[in-house]
């Protein structure tokens, strides 16, 4: 059975004999929106500055990402990916106790792992659809350095208001709190999700990324935005180098693109809801509320397991995501992104083929 990591096309495509251009990938949280021109003709103008070594400090793009996101550029870094920041910011803090709100990305824990601290995990419930509860978190906080927490959450969807994150960093000062709002492009302004556009607690590390929404993970870049004091200390133990010339570029353009978000995040919730309310209608599943550009769906069937599904799926080049990796879930689960509606159709005609168990004696 295979059990590959997020967006491996390559390793899936060789595990069933077919071409990675073959497979469908519906295991990485990245929505398939086309670039805008205006960023492709940046891209080309831009190009020969690989013949260059690019500003180490990124300063034009951290500009950018300043004005975005509301802050001085003092109070950015720009990184390969939050996934860099996640890594970096136990490592240069000196965080030994760390309180993690599980299930959630993986990463949060190999971070503290490889930081030399311990992760706690608070597991939310199952019956009350994986939302947290922020006074259960602030209950446990004595001796701790730093909480982690995704928002909206991954694989879960789930998201809090910032406003509640907000009290709780104000309530427990010495706690650092850093809050990965990676998917938060997705919810509307009005859901109140993003920590942005209000001054941040000085205890508060937000990391932003460039990839789900503007469909650029290969460009690999991603944001820490936090007080200027945190951001030199995590500066100081990172490697030189980290964004190259055409990212910097690229991101830059990304950033200062005056193309109305509004359109994609609304086409993006009218297919998640309409892919919760079809698989819903399978029998021997069960779809939790999402308000990020995927949904974890959990095997109701006590004679299938995840693993089983994501084979019978893959069998028909229809990658989705094995949950049992995400500590707090076990192998009942699969996550599923949101793609174009086309594609959509074509894997929920795949669910429901993998699901038919006498296709598969």
């Amino acid at each position: 059975m295979y059990y590959g990591d997020d967006g491996n096309i390559y390793q899936a495509a060789e595990h069933v004999g077919k071409r990675p251009e073959e497979i469908l990938d519906f295991s990485s949280n990245v929505y398939p929106c086309p670039l805008s021109p205006g960023v492709k003709e940046e891209a080309a103008r831009r190009v020969e500055e690989i013949r260059a070594y690019p500003d180490p400090g990124a300063r034009e793009l951290r500009r950018r990402a300043g004005q975005r996101f509301g802050v001085a550029p003092e109070a950015v870094l720009a990184g390969c990916g939050a996934t860099e920041f996640i890594y970096a910011v136990p490592r240069a803090l000196h965080v030994r106790r760390v309180v993690v709100l599980a299930p959630c990305y993986h990463d949060y824990w190999r971070a503290v792992e490889q930081a030399g601290g311990d992760a706690e995990g608070i597991l939310t419930s199952e019956a009350d659809e994986f939302v947290p509860d922020l006074s259960q978190v602030e209950a446990r906080l004595s001796g701790v350095d730093m909480v982690i927490l995704g928002n909206p959450n991954n694989p879960t969807g789930v998201a809090v208001p910032a406003d509640a994150i907000r009290l709780l960093a104000n309530r427990s000062p010495g706690v650092l709190f850093l809050v990965d709002e990676t998917y938060t492009e997705f919810v509307p302004e009005a859901g109140g999700v993003t920590l942005m556009g209000k001054p941040l607690p000085r205890n508060v590390i937000v990391l932003r990324s460039l990839s789900p929404f503007h469909a650029a993970p290969g460009l690999r870049l991603g944001f820490m935005i936090a007080d200027p004091e945190l951001c030199s200390r995590v500066q100081r133990i990172r490697e030189p180098w980290r964004v190259g010339a055409l990212a910097q570029a690229i991101g830059a353009a990304l950033l200062a693109d005056a193309t109305d978000h509004a359109p994609i995040r609304e086409r993006v919730i009218a297919e998640r809801e309409r892919m919760r309310d079809e698989l819903s209608r399978m029998p021997g599943l069960r779809v939790f509320h999402s308000q990020a550009n995927f949904l974890l769906v959990k095997i109701t069937r006590p004679t299938l397991s995840a693993g089983e599904l994501c084979e019978r799926l893959l069998r028909q080049c229809v990658l989705v995501r094995n949950a049992a990796g995400f500590r707090g879930l076990d192998g009942r689960f699969v996550r599923v992104s949101v793609r174009l509606p086309e594609e959509n159709d074509l894997f929920l005609g795949a669910m429901h083929r993998a699901l038919d168990d006498k296709q598969w004696k």
